[in-house]
């Protein structure tokens, strides 16, 4: 397996949620914050059944970028 990386924003420290893509399978491995607003989260499930081994992440708008390329995209302008 190898991991494509592709970007990281969101705080000034090493440790900012980042964006990857498995070269074996195409899948993205996103790193963002676990969502635990009790709200959003309940939003979630009115429309997808969130699994007891499944977490929603948040992730900061400054890698939107990074997910358009990770998922194929060329090279938009985002703001």
């Amino acid at each position: 397996m190898t991991l494509r990386f592709y970007g990281k924003g969101g705080s000034q420290t090493d440790s900012c949620p980042s964006v990857h893509l498995d070269d074996v399978d195409d899948s993205l491995v996103i790193v963002g914050y676990p969502e635990e607003d009790a709200d959003v989260l309940a939003a979630i499930q009115s429309v997808s059944h969130i699994e007891p081994h499944e977490r929603a992440f948040r992730v900061p708008k400054e890698l939107k970028k990074a997910l358009w390329e990770a998922c194929g995209g060329n090279d938009p302008h985002f703001d």
